[in-house]
């Protein structure tokens, strides 16, 4: 069963925030652009698994998706881990298009896409890493000990994947999306033994949805971009343009007349994932254009947010740590 689905990533929505934030001939936009079409390949690639994963015995299997966890000082993200009572697998998935050629010489890995070549982080090594660190973790939380196995997985059917003579014994960690489930069958007719009673599968699952911690870029510092860079204002569900005006509690676009009661939504959700994840009735009337700080009081209210303080030093925020409030164009 899917115990953490795979769902976009909060990285992902933020790069959508700050691309519809940024202007068109921003000096940076190329470079955001290009680096988010690489973030959505990667979750398209591992979103296609769900489809073979969905095959697994439910019973069996614990599906866990972008689990990322803390060992020491440093953190480590699994794309996917399956966790049964006999075994774990860790699965490091790549959606590239090209030819991989795994190399005897230094475990290297170079990718020829177009007649051009980039030496790229040997995917089979990551796996590895993160299974040795998941054992690590696993040890530190008091956890009875079980074998950790992991693959490489090419999810991208346009990609060929090739080895140096000699080296062949890494295909036993590299797999094709759509042979997966065979590779499994046969990790799992290797492991045939259970090493944890349910109580002690619980108790894994526990430890592993409490301890994570999905990740949460600051944007704005990554790129060295400042509030001053983002586009202030509501964007327009119809014509996108940030000229929307409160009038008599609903959004008018000057632009094509478009009228909508909840287009302030999606602005202050961008507030909060690329700016801060609190806001204030002052901060709104700039952010949003807004006059009147009891037309401000009455959008903030509107949206059910949590909030600390009263009068003038109210703070609102989401009622989640990562949670965005519901928004549908209108």
């Amino acid at each position: 069963m899917f115990v953490k689905e795979c769902v976009v990533p909060l990285r992902i929505k933020k790069y959508e925030a700050l691309l519809r934030r940024i202007a068109e001939n921003h000096p940076m936009r190329p470079t955001i652009l290009t680096e988010y079409k690489n973030w959505m390949a990667g979750y398209h690639g591992e979103k296609s698994l769900d489809f073979y994963l969905s095959m697994l015995p439910e019973s069996n299997y614990l599906i866990f998706h972008n689990i990322r966890l803390k060992s020491g000082k440093y953190f480590f993200q699994m794309d996917f881990l399956l966790l049964t009572a006999a075994f774990a697998l860790v699965l490091e998935v790549k959606n590239r298009t090209g030819e991989y050629l795994f190399q005897k010489y230094l475990n290297q890995t170079i990718l020829h896409v177009n007649g051009s070549e980039e030496r790229i982080k040997n995917p089979v090594l990551q796996a590895r890493l993160q299974a040795l660190k998941l054992k690590k973790w696993l040890r530190e939380h008091h956890c009875p000990d079980i074998p950790i196995h992991y693959l490489f997985v090419n999810s991208n059917q346009k990609a060929t994947i090739r080895v140096d003579p000699g080296h062949e014994q890494i295909l036993a960690n590299i797999i094709n999306s759509e042979g997966l489930i065979e590779k499994i069958s046969q990790i799992a007719s290797q492991n045939k033994h259970a090493k944890l009673d349910k109580k002690e599968l619980n108790k894994v699952k526990r430890l592993l949805l409490t301890n994570d911690t999905p990740e949460n870029p600051d944007l704005l510092e990554h790129y060295h971009l400042c509030q001053n860079d983002l586009l202030p204002g509501v964007q327009c569900p119809g014509c996108n343009c940030f000229s929307m005006k409160y009038v008599y509690g609903t959004w008018v676009c000057p632009n094509c007349q478009c009228k909508s009661k909840t287009a302030h939504i999606q602005a202050i959700n961008d507030y909060f994932l690329l700016i801060k994840p609190s806001i204030t009735n002052s901060e709104l009337r700039r952010y949003l254009h807004i006059g009147s700080p009891k037309s401000a009081n009455k959008i903030l209210k509107s949206m059910n947010l949590a909030f600390t303080g009263a009068l003038k030093g109210r703070i609102y925020f989401p009622k989640t740590i990562h949670g965005l409030v519901p928004y549908q164009v209108p």
